[in-house]
């Protein structure tokens, strides 16, 4: 594999939730295994559940029916009500993690929570295609699932 010699830029998502960013925080993160559709998007098998361990060190990881876990990540910052950030090693060689980073902002309606998941470059010849696809993936998991989630539980 070589490594990109371009920049590849990173994946931004922006939504808006009905709700102050402590509950969208809350949500998002404590709330991860309700709103993240794991029986469609995991990476091992016989997926039934996901969590974020919430705190810097914490596990990003699902688990199978059977108890086994799979890892997707680590916790690199916990700072409620506006940060979360996580590796991310899902279907990636070691040392190659990237950047998920989430914030949360309080806006007139709501908190806007942008997603930014970055460290594309490293990945060389694969980067645009496997950006192509996580960009398509979040559309579908944060900007629909945890919107939905969200708003429906906002109160």
């Amino acid at each position: 594999m070589t490594i990109a010699r371009f920049p590849v830029p990173p994946i931004v998502k922006n939504v808006t939730v009905r709700c102050a960013p402590s509950r969208a925080f809350a949500l998002f993160a404590g709330d991860f295994g309700r709103w993240w559709p794991v029986s469609q998007v995991h990476t091992g098998p016989d997926p039934a559940d996901c969590a974020i361990e919430p705190r810097v060190g914490g596990r990003v990881f699902e688990r199978a029916a059977d108890g086994r876990e799979t890892a997707w990540g680590t916790v690199l910052a916990y700072d409620p009500p506006h940060r979360l950030a996580f590796s991310w090693i899902v279907e990636l060689p070691p040392g190659l993690e990237q950047l998920v980073e989430i914030r949360f902002t309080a806006e007139d309606r709501g908190t806007r929570v942008e997603l930014t998941h970055s460290g594309w470059e490293q990945l060389g010849d694969a980067a645009a295609s496997l950006r192509e696809r996580y960009d398509r993936g979040w559309g579908s998991v944060f900007e629909r699932y945890f919107v939905a989630y969200a708003n429906s539980v906002a109160t």
